[in-house]
């Protein structure tokens, strides 16, 4: 039956080892905590975004139809001076 090194060293490596490894677990974690955080600030920027693009969606829309109301008045009062020139 073969032993890794690990299994075969000394108490002080295998504690150093330890110590190694809970480093890297904690700058793991912390790394992780951090992206978390930049995750959720990027939602929030994104939302806040995707409302403002719908309210924009909703003012062009309005305009729109102003527009077209406009056009409409505009062509009857077009069609009322050239009735009155007759």
């Amino acid at each position: 039956m073969s032993q890794t090194p690990a299994t075969t060293a000394d108490p002080q490596a295998l504690a150093a080892e330890i110590i190694s490894l809970q480093g890297q677990l904690e700058e793991a974690r912390d790394e992780a905590e951090l992206n978390l955080l930049q995750l959720q600030q990027v939602q929030e920027e994104l939302a806040f975004y995707f409302l403002a693009h719908q309210e924009q969606l909703q003012l062009l829309e309005q305009h729109q139809q102003e527009e077209r109301r406009a056009e409409v008045l505009i062509a009857a009062l077009l069609e009322r001076i050239e009735a009155r020139k007759v």
